[in-house]
């Protein structure tokens, strides 16, 4: 059964060469293409959700979409300008992968077969400038480790286990079956995680995870 893509557009569409080269080349890879204008057309069962992101406010804008947003799948942007920041905060928090205008079908078709193998899309410069931001987080952990004593993180069992999956890639769906729990629960023990470890982001937590815990991890 093939995955489902949904293409959120703009309702003045930034250009066309995005969809009419993306559409297409989805489908060359096998995924069942839907579009709309509105975050609500997106159906329980959408294993992506591509928004085309222009360059006015886009991040408020795209806020406004994923808090709108009620089904639990995959996020991509495209047709993005070059705006590293926005591709920064978007590897962040969690968004799968960013296309640009600039691609061609070629860096397209590749993207798009990465994140079929639930790996992140990125140009390198931007996943070393994360990776700088994360280094730079553990900097600040370890400085304050010196300050004095702190009582360790303790993170319950359950939590561990969501966080191991989570580190194999496994959406909060994924592990809410794997676990025989709601993905409300799911969210609830991530969110204890969170404020344990003081992450802000999941990035952030798989990094705590992998310093703190990493037997767990494995």
């Amino acid at each position: 059964m093939s995955k489902t893509v949904f293409l959120l557009l703009e309702k003045e569409p930034i250009n066309q060469i995005g969809v009419n080269v993306l559409e297409p080349l989805l489908r060359t890879q096998g995924l069942e293409v839907h579009k709309g204008t509105d975050v609500s057309q997106v159906q329980p069962g959408t294993a992506y959700l591509f928004i085309e992101t222009p360059n006015d406010d886009a991040w408020n804008r795209l806020k406004e979409h994923l808090t709108k947003l009620t089904v639990d799948c995959d996020i991509v942007l495209f047709n993005l300008d070059e705006n590293p920041e926005l591709a920064n905060r978007a590897l962040l928090s969690g968004i799968r992968g960013v296309f640009y205008t600039s691609d061609n079908a070629d860096v397209m078709v590749k993207g798009i077969r990465l994140l079929q193998e639930n790996q992140l899309w990125y140009r390198r410069d931007v996943m070393c400038n994360v990776l700088n931001r994360m280094l730079h987080f553990n900097k600040d952990s370890l400085h304050k480790l010196t300050e004095g004593d702190i009582e360790p993180v303790k993170l319950t069992k359950r939590e561990k286990a969501i966080v191991a999956l989570m580190s194999k890639g496994a959406k909060n769906k994924e592990i809410a079956d794997d676990l025989s729990i709601s993905p409300h629960t799911v969210k609830t023990h991530l969110y204890s995680a969170f404020r344990k470890t003081k992450c802000r982001n999941r990035i952030e937590l798989l990094s705590w995870a992998q310093n703190n815990i990493p037997n767990e991890l494995r």
